[in-house]
């Protein structure tokens, strides 16, 4: 029996005990305290919530477990899928009908980069946050060539975010220069989430060429923020009128 076959079973049993959802912290509290696992590393909580949120619906990760056993009731809170507790909704405004996509040729620098050696994107969604703004910071939208639409990740995912929709919205906005694509309709959405993916892969296409010759770690983003620092796509020229 491995140890995250044994780690899942102690944190869904944790749950129960408590009766609630719960934070890493408190779970790893009840585990230590009853006894449920013994943790034979110097970071068990770090270990305790990777293990999770492989196993959380709606938690988009290179290293996905099938194997749905747990919920987001809210940031950072985790419950047991079909419990009796509704999850916290998350509110209408940060959710859409499209999934966000990624090009099949950054799965590389995607999987390097949300891996555990840098430990800083810990999910895929978190990244492209991230490149989309490096995107649009170097004027950078690429058209995604080639996807593969099992992996589209549903907006309510980014919802674990307060920043999102507003990045898409600004995004967008900064795009077109015109208060239009705010709107709720079905072209406005599409609109909306081609300039996220876009940016997103431009991003992502500036990160691979960056760490072509130098090893993904902390040094080296640490290295690759520096590098950005100034770069600046030039001033929006925008239409508010509403």
């Amino acid at each position: 029996m491995n140890d995250s076959f044994r780690i899942k079973n102690a944190a869904s049993d944790a749950i129960k005990r408590l009766g609630r959802p719960a934070t890493i912290n408190e779970i790893y509290r009840v585990i230590v305290d009853a006894q449920l696992f013994t943790f034979d590393t110097p970071t068990p909580e770090h270990v305790l919530r990777t293990t999770i949120r492989r196993h959380t619906g709606n938690v988009d990760r290179v290293d996905s477990s099938g194997e749905v056993l747990f919920q987001i009731d809210a940031d950072e809170v985790y419950g047991l899928v079909g419990s009796d507790r509704k999850a916290i909704r998350v509110m209408a405004t940060t959710t859409g009908i499209k999934r966000v996509h990624r090009a099949v040729d950054k799965d590389e620098i995607i999987r390097l980069l949300t891996g555990e050696q840098l430990g800083v994107f810990r999910e895929i969604w978190r990244l492209l946050m991230f490149a989309a703004q490096i995107g649009y910071s170097n004027g950078r939208r690429d058209t995604l060539k080639s996807i593969d639409s099992g992996k589209g990740i549903d907006q309510s995912t980014f919802g674990n975010s307060p920043s999102w929709p507003g990045v898409v919205y600004l995004l967008s906005l900064a795009e077109h220069g015109s208060a239009e694509v705010l709107g709720g309709t079905a072209a406005a959405e599409e609109g909306r989430i081609a300039a996220f993916q876009e940016y997103a892969n431009g991003g992502l296409a500036i990160l691979s060429s960056f760490f072509a010759a130098r090893p993904v770690d902390l040094d080296g983003l640490i290295a690759f923020i520096d590098s950005q620092r100034g770069v600046r796509s030039g001033t929006p020229n925008l239409e508010l009128a509403i």
